[in-house]
């Protein structure tokens, strides 16, 4: 878990704008906390920061402006974020972008999306962006902070592998490959775990509902993975961003077919 950068946020009412926090603070492996918790922090050693909430009345959260108030006049990069019950984002991130210039920050990008809205009109006809922010969404969050912030993200080493082994029932494939000269081991294809970051927490063990992934000499290795259903919760919980799911549309269509007597867990 990188110390260098934070995500603060605010989200009161579904839950929208908490799903761009989480998303974006695994990609950039930082921790994401509630603009409460903020307010009892020392944040001056962050070098980079993200505020975000749910835009109330034209604005940010009251909660998170307190948090920017506090803020000393160190230089720090910041980003902004929001889910917004508007079509268009108009000027919702002005107030905010403002204080944070007078406290000296520097503001390297901005991104919000439209998020489900039960308020005003809008419980007539059951609410507004219903299902939002979506799985697109959440996908353009996470590239925009690693568009904003490279040097954050754990690159997808399984990308870099150029020959790929076909994957067998009751078999791991192991891939070997360097990245500036420090060898990185990788075990399995649909679910793939980089063994140098990964801790044997078993955190992933624990949230894997067909029990994909087990712990072998103290790494967790991906023992059957054709029974994978790509529901990406080990990929959530490892803080240390060594699970990347990949697969094709021919893949997940077989997920279907695998499982497709399956009457329970």
């Amino acid at each position: 878990m990188k110390t260098d950068s934070i995500i603060v946020y605010e989200s009161i009412y579904n839950g929208n704008t908490e799903k761009l926090a989480r998303v974006m603070a695994h990609t950039l492996g930082c921790r994401f906390i509630k603009a409460q918790e903020a307010l009892d922090m020392d944040l001056s050693h962050y070098e980079t920061i993200g505020f975000g909430s749910g835009i109330y009345f034209g604005s940010h959260h009251p909660a998170v402006f307190e948090v920017v108030k506090k803020l000393d006049n160190s230089q720090q990069d910041v980003f902004i974020f929001s889910s917004r019950g508007a079509p268009v984002l108009g000027k919702y991130h002005s107030p905010i972008k403002e204080l944070l210039v007078k406290k000296g920050k520097k503001i390297v990008g901005e991104f919000s999306v439209r998020g489900y809205d039960e308020t005003g009109p809008w419980v007539i006809i059951g609410g507004g962006n219903v299902g939002k922010p979506n799985e697109s969404d959440l996908k353009k969050a996470s590239k925009f902070v690693q568009n904003c912030f490279p040097k954050y993200c754990m690159p997808d080493y399984y990308k870099q592998v150029t020959t790929k082994l076909p994957v067998k029932e009751g078999f791991v494939n192991t891939y070997t490959l360097n990245s500036n000269e420090t060898p990185v081991v990788l075990k399995g294809d649909f679910v793939t775990i980089n063994q140098s970051a990964c801790l044997g927490c078993g955190k992933c063990i624990k949230v894997c509902p067909l029990s994909v992934i087990e712990l072998v000499d103290h790494k967790a290795v991906p023992q059957t993975e054709l029974d994978c259903t790509l529901c990406r919760l080990c990929e959530a919980a490892c803080t240390e961003r060594a699970i990347s799911l990949h697969y094709t549309w021919t893949d997940s269509i077989k997920v279907a077919i695998r499982h497709g007597k399956r009457r329970s867990l």
